[in-house]
C-alpha cells in the first residue's frame, strides 16, 4: 500500500472569486469546482484508474458527503487520517460525468480555510488533489493500473503542479534534458530536486 495523489485544476473565475472575497458585507459561501478525478485513462502520474473501483471509493465517499464529513485539507499532511484541524474546505458534490468524477466543494472559515481565502484573494492558483492509499501493477515503462484495494480518503486543497513544473522549467532553461519518471508523485519537491541535482 502506498499513498496515491492525483491533481487536477479547479475552474474558477480569479477576478471573480476576488471580487467576491475583498467585499465585506458578503455572506454567500465560497464554492470551488471542478473534475475531481478520472477513471479509464492513464494521468498525469502514468496512472490508469479502473472505472469499477474508483466508482466503487466514490461511492463509499458520497456517504460522507451526505453525513457532511467529507473534509478536506490544505495542503496534503502527512497522516493518512483525516482531521478537524486540518479541515480546510467540505466537499458538498460528487458525481459522474462520463468518465470524470467532478464536485463541488465549500472552503470553511476555519484557520485552513481563512489561509486558502487570503491565497485567492491574492489570485492565487489551486487545484484539487485526491489523497488514496493503494498498490498499483506496472503495465509498461510509463503506465501503471491502480488495484483493487484502493482506500479514497479525501481531497485536498494543492499546488503542487505548479512547483514541480517550475523545477522542471529550471532544468530545461540549463539546456540539459531531464526527464522526470511519472511515478514520482508531485508532492515528493525533495525527490524532484535530489533527481534533478544526479543528473547535474
Amino acid at each position: 500500500m502506498q499513498p496515491l495523489r492525483e491533481y487536477r485544476v479547479l475552474n474558477y473565475d480569479k477576478k471573480t472569486l476576488q471580487e467576491q472575497l475583498q467585499d465585506p458585507n458578503n455572506n454567500q459561501p465560497i464554492v470551488l469546482s471542478g473534475i475531481f478525478q478520472e477513471s479509464g485513462i492513464k494521468n498525469q502520474n502514468g496512472r490508469i484508474y479502473p472505472h469499477p473501483i474508483l466508482s466503487r471509493e466514490a461511492e463509499k465517499f458520497r456517504k460522507l458527503i451526505e453525513e457532511g464529513r467529507a473534509y478536506g485539507a490544505l495542503d496534503h499532511p502527512e497522516s493518512s487520517i483525516v482531521t478537524l484541524n486540518d479541515a480546510c474546505h467540505l466537499i458538498k458534490e460528487l458525481s459522474w460525468n462520463g468518465n470524470k468524477l467532478v464536485g463541488k466543494t465549500q472552503i470553511l472559515d476555519t484557520t485552513p480555510g481563512k489561509n486558502l481565502k487570503a491565497i485567492l484573494k491574492a489570485g492565487g492558483t489551486v487545484g484539487i488533489s485526491s489523497r488514496s492509499y493503494g498498490s498499483t501493477s506496472v503495465i509498461d515503462e510509463t503506465t501503471e493500473q491502480v488495484n483493487d484495494d484502493l482506500s479514497l480518503l479525501t481531497f485536498d486543497i494543492v499546488s503542487e503542479p505548479s512547483v514541480a513544473k517550475a523545477i522542471l522549467q529550471e532544468g530545461l532553461e540549463r539546456k540539459k534534458h531531464i526527464i522526470i519518471p511519472v511515478n514520482i508523485e508531485l508532492k515528493k519537491i525533495n525527490e524532484i530536486l535530489d533527481y534533478i541535482k544526479k543528473e547535474y
